[in-house]
């Protein structure tokens, strides 16, 4: 408040009430505690809609959105109605793929299209694209012509692209313009809510260079921003997958990046909140698959999904285990002279399984951040082999050793101890070639090599054990 002191000997100051809006801050409480769980629960079960909103109003989007995942469909349902249609659009953008979809039905295309109105483009078109078409074109009929057409261009980028997760919102200017007029313009237009980098552009729009908005800050109003700007970048086209620009942020160690459409002009940036998304989104895949799991599944989706997506890997895994019992049933007449083998063959296939799980766990991983390629393919390879002989030998006395007091027989023990090292030596090598055979032929690795390499150990492991036993001990 100003005083009018020409007008007036003395100004009093009256005491003004605040009414200005306080902003909602997400309340912290640890929503996996049973007690919490238990208490909104109930409070959906007394139909308390009030107590619910009590409790859940206060929580971050993501605690909403954990407390939605942890709930049957009935509960979900109330937990939504309780909410009301002021339910925050962050909820959706939290949810996995089943639930978000469910969330997005229950809903309806108006709630729905009220909330893309107020989402990031990327995290809209996150939303909206496990829907069906004719639900996508429901609920883009009611956004607004300008909101929709960006989010329709973030839907025609394949998914796990660079262009799918882009921020479209950012800061470009002219590296002629000194310091002054750069901030002189971030205070005349539109700006986005949070940016870090100016980025510079030639005559057509081509990212030449960018500027980081602290150094902008400090820098003499009068030299010109090229003078300032850095003009190393790593430019990522729009069309890049995310396995290849996951890997060019963790290993420049990028906070954000340029992105450009196929003439090199900048459309958007990616951040490096959004590949921290994305690469925690690629290890629960490559976990998922390495448990022969689709990527799809969560503990909220459909049981008939669930199980479909299930029954084929199990179905796979059938077929692996007959080939094995055929191996096995080739040296019938072996197992019925001697009840050890069958005792002892388990043994030897199974610790062949878990070394080759291992050794094919590191290889896919490799491949993955790219650590593994051709020049240094035989030092991995000499590598897992030097580790195979070493575990093998161990394991193969440590064997022997246990069959030796059990049996009291030591030709026995000396089959167990060289089919032992014959199957840890196999598991190492299968743990290697097939994981990049897989990736050589264009098959997810991930996904296709856990059943392979457990089925080569199995019938190097049965046919190793019971071929030395028929041959050393039956013949």
């Amino acid at each position: 408040m100003v005083c009018a002191a020409t007008l007036h000997t003395s100004c009093e100051v009256p005491i003004l009430t605040d009414t200005t809006p306080k902003p909602r801050q997400a309340e912290y409480r640890d929503v996996s505690s049973p007690v919490f769980l238990r208490a909104v629960l109930d409070a959906i079960d007394g139909h308390d809609e009030a107590g619910v909103k009590a409790l859940v109003e206060p929580l971050h989007a993501a605690d909403i959105a954990w407390l939605l995942g942890a709930m049957d469909a009935s509960n979900r349902r109330a937990l939504v109605r309780a909410l009301g249609p002021d339910i925050e659009p962050e909820i959706l953008s939290e949810l996995d793929e089943d639930l978000r979809t469910e969330l997005v039905r229950t809903l309806g295309p108006k709630s729905v299209a009220d909330a893309v109105k107020e989402l990031h483009v990327e995290d809209a078109a996150y939303v909206l694209e496990d829907l069906e078409d004719f639900e996508k074109r429901e609920v883009l009929s009611q956004v607004p012509l300008a909101d929709r057409a960006q989010v329709v261009d973030a839907l025609l980028f394949p998914e796990e692209t660079a262009g799918r997760v882009m921020h479209r919102e950012f800061v470009t200017m002219q590296g002629s313009m000194t310091v002054a007029e750069a901030l002189v313009r971030l205070l005349s237009v539109d700006i986005p809510e949070d940016f870090q980098e100016i980025y510079l552009v030639d005559s057509e729009r081509r990212p030449v260079g960018f500027l980081a908005l602290s150094r902008l800050l400090r820098a003499t109003p009068s030299l010109l921003l090229h003078d300032i700007a850095t003009t190393e970048m790593t430019i990522i086209p729009a069309t890049a997958h995310q396995k290849a620009f996951a890997h060019l942020f963790e290993h420049y160690h990028l906070t954000s990046a340029p992105v450009t459409d196929e003439t090199g002009c900048l459309v958007g940036v990616l951040s490096a909140g959004s590949v921290v998304e994305v690469l925690q989104e690629m290890h629960k895949a490559e976990v998922l698959a390495l448990g022969g799991v689709a990527e799809g599944e969560s503990l909220s989706g459909a049981l008939t999904k669930t199980t479909r997506l299930r029954f084929s890997w199990l179905f796979v895994n059938l077929l692996t285990a007959i080939i094995a019992s055929i191996v096995i049933g080739f040296f019938e007449a072996s197992l019925e002279k001697a009840v050890a083998l069958a005792i002892l063959m388990p043994i030897v296939a199974s610790m062949g399984g878990n070394a080759g799980t291992q050794t094919l766990t590191v290889v896919v991983r490799a491949l993955a951040t790219k650590e593994l390629n051709q020049a240094n393919l035989w030092r991995v390879i000499n590598r897992e082999m030097i580790i195979g002989v070493t575990n093998g030998t161990g394991f193969a006395l440590l064997a022997a050793g246990i069959t030796w007091v059990w049996f009291q027989n030591l030709a026995l023990a000396g089959v167990i101890a060289s089919a032992m090292l014959i199957n840890l030596l196999a598991a190492a090598v299968s743990g290697v070639f097939v994981p990049l055979a897989l990736n050589k032929a264009g098959v997810d690795p991930a996904v296709s090599s856990p059943v392979v390499v457990t089925t080569v150990t199995d019938v190097v492991g049965f046919v190793s054990f019971l071929g030395l036993a028929t041959w050393l001990l039956l013949n």
